[in-house]
């Protein structure tokens, strides 16, 4: 690392104010010293420059230190914020602020999404398939999770299975969640995870999911390690540029057995859509649950 040259510190150094020399050699001495020396009451004290300038050398690396040790720290996250950012800009720029996603998609209309092995949360070989792009930060998603997902699953348990996939494309916070959100998956608790954070959606940060890692009881140090090498990162990148690629700008958006939905609809409308695939079903019986090709 290179390091920096001490400060020119010239232009600081106070001017000392030395009383007049008398005749008396004590007194000589005294004004010769570097201590503090008093010519009135109105005096300052003097010190000395090179002393001066080892205290405020002293300072100002101490000061560099705890930026740099902040800076370390808030910046964790960000060793690719250029490129995050510019995948970020990419889905803002067609997104609005309806909860609805702007996009070339057709709402309806039936599309190939792969679940990708992403967490999952119903049965299994549940023959209709939900497929949701989702951002932790997102309010609309929060509302689906808070309001529409749980119905769904208890109404039509074992007829329906919900796969996330993440699209963090609102803050550098969403980036983080998505990540933590994975980590947590490789202990078998992204859904408590998931809840937790949707519920909380205003403390999307290192220290808050760590504190979640301690409530479900999961090996911290293994969540940590996890969440501070970006394990997920590249994966994450994929989820994005896979949504991109679809025509998805905005979340939530989501896909029901293929069909497009977009927006946090409300419960009535998601079951319209489950009702009219398990019908097909019924007319044409299969084995099992339709696959998105990749």
């Amino acid at each position: 690392m290179e390091t920096l040259p001490p400060p020119n510190l010239d232009h600081l150094a106070h001017a000392t104010l030395i009383p007049p020399e008398t005749s008396s050699a004590e007194n000589k001495a005294k004004a010769d010293s570097s201590t503090a020396a008093y010519a009135d009451p109105n005096a300052v004290i003097v010190v000395s420059r090179t002393t001066f300038n080892y205290v405020v050398i002293a300072i100002v690396f101490f000061a560099l230190g705890s930026v740099l040790s902040g800076l370390a720290v808030s910046g964790l996250f960000n060793a690719n914020s250029i490129e995050n950012q510019a995948l970020i800009d990419k889905a803002i720029a067609g997104s609005s602020g309806t909860g609805q996603a702007v996009t070339g998609l057709v709402q309806g209309n039936v599309y190939d999404v792969s679940a990708d092995n992403n967490p999952m949360r119903g049965a299994k070989d549940a023959p209709v398939t939900i497929i949701e792009f989702s951002d932790f930060h997102c309010a609309f998603c929060g509302r689906f999770a808070a309001e529409t997902l749980d119905p769904l699953l208890k109404n039509y348990d074992g007829k329906v299975r919900l796969v996330y996939r993440d699209y963090p494309f609102q803050t550098d916070g969403s980036w983080v969640a998505a990540m933590a959100g994975e980590c947590m998956n490789d202990q078998n608790k992204f859904w408590e995870f998931h809840d937790l954070t949707f519920k909380n959606q205003q403390a999307l940060t290192r220290e808050q999911f760590i504190t979640y890692a301690q409530q479900l009881k999961i090996d911290v140090a293994t969540f940590t390690t996890c969440l501070d090498s970006q394990k997920y990162l590249d994966k994450i990148k994929k989820e994005v540029v896979d949504a991109q690629n679809l025509g998805v700008n905005a979340t939530p958006a989501f896909f029901v057995n293929g069909r497009f939905i977009s927006g946090a609809q409300p419960y009535n409308f998601f079951a319209s859509y489950i009702d009219a695939e398990l019908g097909k079903l019924a007319e044409s019986p299969i084995t099992s649950p339709p696959v998105a090709s990749s």
